[in-house]
């Protein structure tokens, strides 16, 4: 399977890890900072790490930022900067993801176009890096013993079978601990029962080890 691509632009705590789990996770990192020093603290870390002013337009299409799967954004230390370089590569036409440390500022990274946007503060980043390499996962919570709870959508095959039928514990190691449908009030979550039929629109949360579920992911 190909592995993806990424790109974490400002390697502060949280882009430093964010970019080390990454590369952990098999993706292929390239780390871009201002700071010589820090590019070779994580050079050893990373398929590639350089150091340059990131607001260059033309110093990212050297460094071929034009074929990431995603860039993250995380400067820290200037907010400005930050809202630049997450304007020039959404001009680029790449998917980004940027930091920012408020509403304020995330309504303004909002406002040119950033793709998702999280707080450091509330998003540790290997949590983040480990659902970034999930493809799929809606949310992603790992738990003690290396399980891992994530929110998922029903896979097509599962479409109009009955959960019993599936075997999804036998086939994958994975158990549902809960189905999301929706209603006249909106989306509702309960325990799954083993003769519910699953709908195209279904929600589920699943449990088990990250390759479990990136078993399921993948089939």
């Amino acid at each position: 399977m190909k592995s993806q691509k990424f790109a974490v632009i400002g390697l502060g705590s949280f882009g430093f890890s964010l970019a080390t789990k990454l590369e952990d996770l098999g993706a292929e990192v390239l780390a871009i900072d201002r700071s010589e020093r820090i590019i070779q603290e994580i050079s050893n870390s990373v398929s590639a790490a350089v150091a340059f002013d990131c607001t260059d337009e033309n110093m990212l299409e050297a460094h071929g930022l034009a074929n990431m799967d995603l860039v993250i954004v995380a400067i820290g230390e200037d907010f400005g900067s930050n809202v630049l370089v997450t304007k020039i590569l959404k001009d680029m036409g790449l998917k980004v993801h940027s930091r920012a440390t408020s509403n304020r500022e995330a309504r303004i990274l909002k406002a040119v176009g950033a793709d998702f946007i999280y707080t450091p503060e509330q998003t540790q980043g290997v949590t983040e890096a480990r659902r970034l390499t999930l493809q799929g996962v809606e949310s992603y919570l790992p738990l003690s013993g290396g399980i891992v709870f994530a929110h998922v959508e029903v896979k097509e095959a599962m479409v109009g079978r009955m959960l019993r039928d599936l075997d999804i514990r036998k086939i994958f190691g994975l158990n549902i601990a809960y189905i999301g449908r929706m209603t006249e009030d909106g989306r509702k979550y309960r325990i799954p029962r083993p003769d519910d039929v699953f709908r195209k629109d279904d929600h589920i949360f699943i449990m088990g080890t990250q390759d479990d579920i990136k078993r399921y992911l993948q089939s």
